[in-house]
């Protein structure tokens, strides 16, 4: 279908985001067992100082996944690593998401690349009631209306705290 439009074919509608907005792949080891009782201050420490197999800038967020940037080259063992969300600028934390990886096409050979750094994916899989409202309001903080939602209530735990 030459010179027509491309239909687009995702469940969830995307959303850009703005800077300020990480996603953090990172070892199950990591202290943050407690992090429901620690500020948003000291869960970004944390993370900043853990060894995260990744962290990267949000790009853009649905309530099916997250595309990211960031120098990556790859999750040896993705059972092995939680993915963390965290916009500090709203205070706001999502702890261990359950996702996928999605594989990303890599440049051809004629197109420059820079490094390993890249537009990554991930996908989210049976997220819970609480974790899909989470993603609704850190969208909503960001577009400033609601995200379309359905019966759940809101989870007044998330400010600082998933």
């Amino acid at each position: 279908m030459q010179g027509g439009s491309m239909v687009e074919r995702r469940r969830h509608k995307r959303y850009p985001m703005p800077r300020g907005t990480f996603v953090i792949l990172r070892n199950k080891l990591d202290p943050l067992r407690n992090h429901t009782q620690m500020s948003i201050g000291e869960i970004a420490m944390v993370l900043y100082k853990s060894e995260s197999e990744v962290m990267g800038q949000v790009t853009e967020l649905s309530l099916g996944g997250i595309g990211f940037d960031c120098n990556f080259s790859g999750i040896v063992n993705a059972d092995d690593v939680e993915l963390d969300l965290l916009m500090t600028e709203k205070g706001i934390y999502l702890h261990n998401l359950p996702y996928s990886t999605i594989p990303i096409k890599s440049a051809g050979n004629g197109k420059k690349k820079t490094r390993n750094y890249r537009t990554n994916a991930v996908r989210f899989k049976k997220l819970d009631a609480i974790q899909k409202q989470q993603i609704r309001e850190l969208l909503s903080h960001h577009t400033g209306s609601p995200v379309a939602s359905g019966p759940l209530a809101k989870n007044p735990s998330m400010k600082g705290k998933a």
